[in-house]
């Protein structure tokens, strides 16, 4: 009886603290994937800072142009080399057109080039890189040797040929020209993440299932191999941002009186000494955008690691 007695308040005891312990552990937040995504996203002051900007940029050079029409073609000799005013905070340039609507006319294009572009490289590396990944074998070795052509060919001067062979100022054949050659990349990346999930559980569940090959590959892997293709298309609006404005500085590219940031760069240096400040207009916007494309890709890629941790 003795030894009952002493054993019962222990028992008891153990039993008053089972649910304080269950307590402490119903009080730990459960949070899903995105949620965390988002958190970690968060906590990347520049790729926030990034993303404001960026935003900021694509409703000016969307409002801007749809409220004034065809305002940055039409000319007035009569505010040749005018200065900043309420209607033209950057003042005319030599033929009387407002700059601030040709600048933001200028970035509406060089955004549409690089986000529909980065769209067709991520529909073609996903594509390419997920038959390769999935199939295996002389299917993917095939593929990975294709790519390794497009990589060994001069990347620009492949967009030029392009360009000069099919119509030079066409936006239509610079998007094409870009999104065909810019490929790879998306390609390799989204092979290696399907090499490394193909043989996952899940996977291996769904073929034991019945299920067909394009609803594996397009509805179970490709979902969790965008990680790393959402970060190359977001380092990818950049380049093609840059290269568009290369083409269009050497000639190749958008055509006056359509403005883009390479022409009105081309542009200002042609009256560099007369008015220097006009270069600094599409070159500080064009360093802009780039940067803030570069912030936004490394934000996505740190928010979208799993391995990282949430700072409480």
């Amino acid at each position: 009886m003795e030894r009952a007695d002493l054993t019962t308040p222990l028992a008891s005891g153990a039993l008053a603290g089972a649910p304080a312990e269950i307590d402490e552990v119903d009080l730990v937040p459960v949070r899903t994937y995105w949620q965390m995504v988002r958190e970690r996203f968060m906590q990347h002051r520049l790729a926030v800072m990034s993303l404001v900007i960026l935003a900021v940029l694509i409703v000016f050079s969307i409002a801007v142009p749809a409220l004034t029409g065809d305002a940055y073609r039409r000319s007035n000799l009569a505010y040749v080399d005018a200065g900043p005013s309420l209607t033209a905070p950057l003042g005319y340039n030599e033929i009387g057109q407002n700059q601030s609507v040709a600048l933001m006319k200028a970035t509406q294009n060089s955004l549409i080039i690089g986000f529909v572009s980065v769209l067709i490289i991520g529909s073609i590396g996903s594509l390419v890189g997920s038959i390769a990944g999935y199939a295996g074998g002389w299917v993917d070795n095939l593929l990975m040797r294709a790519v390794d052509v497009v990589l060994s060919l001069p990347f620009f001067f492949l967009i030029l040929i392009i360009v000069a062979f099919f119509g030079v100022g066409d936006v239509r054949v610079i998007i094409i020209a870009i999104g065909i050659t810019g490929w790879t990349v998306a390609a390799r990346l989204v092979r290696a993440e399907f090499l490394r999930i193909r043989e996952a559980d899940y996977v291996q569940a769904a073929r034991a299932l019945g299920v067909g090959h394009r609803r594996i590959i397009v509805r179970h892997m490709l979902p969790s191999a965008m990680a790393p293709l959402v970060v190359a298309c977001a380092l990818g609006v950049a380049d093609a941002i840059i290269t568009e404005a290369a083409l269009s500085y050497l000639g190749f590219g958008i055509a006056r009186p359509e403005p883009s940031l390479g022409n009105m760069l081309n542009n200002a240096r042609e009256y560099f000494y007369a008015n220097p400040e006009r270069i600094f207009y599409p070159g500080i916007l064009l360093i802009l955008l780039v940067l803030c494309a570069s912030f936004l890709g490394d934000g996505l890629r740190d928010a979208l690691d799993p391995r990282q941790k949430v700072k409480a």
